[in-house]
């Protein structure tokens, strides 16, 4: 199967999965974008309004929704709004920040070394689908799949890769979940047996339904 079969999610689906509410309510701001105090002392090492905003929303958005900020942007105006309030900074300065890319890679990697957050790397990949297919032969839902991945990578500090690739995970996953069940639940079929159930979703050449 190509790897567009493996993408589960409408592109509407994916936007809303993966950026954050432009209606988020005052309790997701305070529950998700509250700076510690330790934060506030990582912050105040960077010069400039827009710099030190800049870092605190990359840090924010690690933290949920999970994506680095490139993949989460535009930044709702009410979280620019409330995480500028805290470190006394014009929410108008993100703007400046958001043009200069190799600043925001910098920042990324100074949040990494400082917060033991880590990139998605293949061995992660691999640790999420055994973990994940345990998940799979319960429940098979696809958002159900989708979340409890996504909230386990970010229990980990792992920062979530593209939305295509936890699809493909998600996809690889479940099918390999629906494999064991059926082997499992035909493992002890004599071969009459299994002749006999593939007799009854046979078309006869009489009917265009099967028995």
């Amino acid at each position: 199967m190509s790897l567009r079969g493996r993408e589960l999610l409408t592109a509407d689906q994916r936007e809303e999965f993966v950026k954050i509410p432009v209606d988020i309510s005052e309790h997701e701001l305070g529950a998700f974008y509250t700076l510690s105090q330790f934060d506030h002392e990582i912050i105040k090492r960077h010069r400039r309004d827009h710099n030190r905003l800049g870092f605190a929303v990359q840090l924010c958005v690690l933290r949920y929704p999970g994506w680095s900020l490139t993949d989460v942007e535009p930044i709702p105006r009410t979280v620019l709004q409330y995480i500028a309030r805290q470190i006394n900074v014009d929410p108008n300065a993100f703007d400046l920040y958001a043009q200069r890319i190799p600043t925001k890679y910098e920042h990324l990697e100074e949040i990494k070394q400082v917060y033991g957050y880590k990139s998605f790397s293949l061995s992660e990949y691999r640790k999420a689908a055994k973990l994940l297919l345990q998940t799979a032969l319960k429940n098979g839902n696809i958002m159900y799949l989708l979340t409890t991945l996504k909230d386990e990578l970010c229990k980990q500090k792992i920062i979530l890769p593209s939305i295509t690739t936890m699809e493909r995970l998600v996809w690889e996953t479940r099918k390999r979940a629906e494999e064991k069940v059926f082997n499992n639940l035909t493992s002890f079929l004599s071969e009459w047996q299994k002749l006999k159930l593939n007799e009854l979703i046979t078309p006869s050449s009489e009917l265009p339904t099967t028995y």
